[in-house]
């Protein structure tokens, strides 16, 4: 009977270990750590027409109107890419634009957008940065090879904006480090 106690002691200090980690990843108990500020896509975008530039990109579809989003966006398309530091030739902001938006926005809002570049896009572009996730919506981050693969969802307030610019930093220098292309 002692020999049979132990050997049971023995199995379950080895089995209960294993059993109780896969019922923990069955149930979904266990939230992995996840480093970025930003979110990644499901079903990322790959564009030949992104990968032109050969350098990490942040994207931004103007909308027709400019609103309180939108002046938070177009701060941090020119915030981000002076705080990246030493980096600074390898990241860009490209600013899209969907026929003549750019010619009814505001003063105000034109002198926010002569800093960063600006594409005139087609139609199917717009279309195909409509159907991510967050659509028009957010900032999205485009590799050196074209494949748009995270967005940060706009946001209102200046403290709102200040800190995504600050994710986005974060979340961009990690990436530059890592990465060898671009």
């Amino acid at each position: 009977m002692k020999k049979q106690g132990t050997l049971i002691l023995l199995f379950g200090a080895f089995a209960l270990p294993v059993i109780l980690a896969k019922l923990m990843l069955d149930l979904n108990w266990y939230q992995g750590g996840v480093t970025n500020r930003g979110e990644l896509l499901e079903s990322p975008l790959a564009s030949e027409w992104l990968g032109e530039s050969r350098q990490w990109q942040l994207i931004y579809l103007l909308p027709e109107q400019c609103d309180e989003l939108c002046q938070g966006a177009l701060f941090n398309l020119r915030q981000v890419p002076q705080a990246v530091g030493a980096e600074q030739d390898r990241l860009g902001s490209v600013l899209l634009i969907d026929g003549d938006t750019l010619d009814e926005q505001p003063g105000e809002v034109k002198k926010q957008v002569s800093g960063i570049e600006q594409r005139q896009v087609p139609d199917y572009v717009v279309s195909q940065l409509k159907t991510l996730e967050y659509g028009a919506k957010a900032i999205y981050i485009a590799d050196p090879l074209g494949n748009v693969m995270m967005a940060y969802p706009l946001v209102k307030g200046k403290v709102a904006v200040l800190a995504q610019g600050k994710d986005v930093l974060r979340d961009l220098k990690r990436l530059l480090k890592i990465s060898k292309i671009g």
